[in-house]
């Protein structure tokens, strides 16, 4: 029985799974969760634009067409 790697506990080996399986559909939002944006202001605050382009890409990338083809 194959054995699934943990994402919270090993991203990369989840992610060299789903992509060894062509999983297309979840390899691009596990990547862009990657570059998801950190608290960096004082106080824990996100900043607000990199926070705001972040959210904008990832809508963009939930009603995209092209997650939800198959070949």
């Amino acid at each position: 029985m194959m054995s699934i790697p943990d994402p919270s506990l090993s991203p990369d080996e989840f992610l060299a799974h789903v992509t060894s399986l062509d999983l297309n559909t979840i390899v691009t939002p596990l990547l862009h969760n990657r570059n998801r944006p950190l608290p960096s202001l004082p106080g824990g605050r996100y900043d607000e634009g990199a926070a705001q382009e972040w959210c904008e890409r990832m809508d963009t990338l939930l009603v995209s067409p092209q997650l939800f083809q198959y070949p």
